[in-house]
């Protein structure tokens, strides 16, 4: 069917089905001025009413008339209304409800406050309140590349490593055991956890081609390796255990018996009362002398004066997490080394924690104060939003630099002495 035909019978359809009457309206002249004909829809015969200039008909509809405007403006009003705000928030030099300010104590954020937390979760309240809000508040998250990588990210190559870490272990506990394990045992069971991997990983998630894939794991592997064989031999009565669970909200059928506790044991930060969840890297437990270790991995570069931090300004918060942990579920109070350890250093070395009751006890403070911040409506950006990598820069103004510097004076009335956390150790 031609459009003309297509036209006709869709013009009879309405014409059919107007009870009262039809009105058909149209201009006499064209953009250009001159004269125009009537459309062959319109009947012979019909009785014409000439409009002067000035007066648009009340009924008249088409694409681009008064009436069809208005709709859409009806429509697009609130939208454009809003983005219009934003944008002349974004650009005034105080701390607007487009910057994150919230009304106080707002359900939605003490229900994100109250739930359990993860380190990812207690590193974005302490240091971007805004991305806490977007992720657990609003339930935002980023949006997941499928297309195959050259190289793993960051955080997935910390996870590869993390995972032959407990490959490893898990298959030297209990027999012959990783504190009695000689060096070419450790690097059999790495090979065996390389393959492993290796074959199930690109079953699950992106992974580079092939060969990079193969240089991946091998670059883990030695990684895994460094970690593996970093301490002296253990002393008697000594169990490991890496990727050992605390805070699930569910139960784990599928856990081992052996466990120093079940993965859904509670622990809660003092002075807080937040409730936490987490995977501890790696735990060392002498049963005869009441004490516990605990190993913090990062597979990146050791940054300056490793050996002085402590929380970093709220980001480097799970070594204190895992001694906490470890501090409330071993019964008897046993004595607790938190440590950590920079894979990607040429030399990895362990960094003790000098004083785990205190961090213990600073954290609690952190976190209380972020929750008081929260509950007042201050939910705007830290530090950690002016980085590249952080997930919610779309969320946020395309000149970043400018934006803040608009807004830093008012950002730091607003935040007050909250923001000293940044700067402690």
């Amino acid at each position: 069917m031609s459009i003309t035909d297509q036209d006709r019978r869709a013009f009879d359809v309405i014409i059919a089905h107007a009870d009262g009457g039809c009105v058909l309206s149209r201009s006499r002249r064209n953009v250009q001025g001159g004269l125009q004909a009537a459309s062959p829809l319109v009947p012979h015969g019909a009785r014409t009413i000439v409009l002067k200039r000035a007066r648009i008909p009340s009924h008249a509809f088409s694409e681009g008339g008064p009436a069809a405007r208005a709709a859409r403006r009806g429509v697009r009003f609130a939208l454009a209304e809003g983005a219009n705000a934003c944008w002349q928030d974004w650009r005034n030099s105080s701390v607007t409800s487009h910057d994150g300010r919230v009304r106080p104590d707002h359900p939605i954020i003490a229900r994100a406050f109250g739930q359990v937390q993860s380190a990812k979760s207690l590193r974005l309240m302490l240091r971007d309140p805004l991305a806490f809000l977007w992720r657990y508040a609003l339930g935002w998250r980023s949006l997941v590349e499928d297309e195959q990588p050259l190289s793993l990210d960051v955080r997935a190559y910390g996870e590869l490593v993390h995972e032959m870490l407990k490959c490893a272990v898990d298959a030297l506990e209990p027999n012959p055991g990783y504190g009695r394990a000689a060096r070419h045992e450790i690097e059999a069971v790495l090979v065996a956890a390389c393959v492993a991997i290796g074959s199930q990983w690109p079953l699950e998630r992106s992974v580079p081609p092939l060969l990079l894939w193969r240089h991946t794991l091998a670059a883990a592997r030695d990684l895994a390796l460094t970690a593996l064989t970093l301490d002296e031999p253990f002393q008697p009565n000594t169990r490991s255990w890496t990727e050992l669970a605390f805070g699930r909200e569910e139960d784990d059928p599928d856990a081992a018996a052996d466990l120093l506790w079940p993965p859904n044991a509670e622990v809660i930060i003092p002075g807080a009362g937040v409730r936490i969840r987490g995977s501890i890297d790696r735990l060392d437990f002498n049963s005869a002398r009441n004490g516990v270790r605990v190993s913090d991995y990062k597979t990146g570069a050791e940054p300056p004066k490793a050996n002085e931090i402590v929380l970093r300004g709220g980001a480097e918060v799970q070594r204190v997490l895992y001694a906490l942990a470890a501090r409330q579920l071993v019964p008897d109070n046993p004595r607790v080394i938190a440590r950590l350890v920079f894979l990607g250093a040429d030399q990895p070395k362990p960094h003790r924690l000098l004083d785990v009751d205190q961090a213990i006890a600073n954290i609690g403070t952190h976190l209380s104060a972020a929750g008081d911040l929260l509950r007042r409506g201050v939910a705007l950006p830290g530090p950690d939003a002016r980085e590249n990598w952080n997930d919610f820069r779309l969320a946020l103004p395309a000149v970043r630099t400018t934006y803040f510097q608009t807004k830093q004076a008012a950002l730091g009335r607003a935040f007050g002495d909250f923001a000293r956390i940044w700067s402690a150790r």
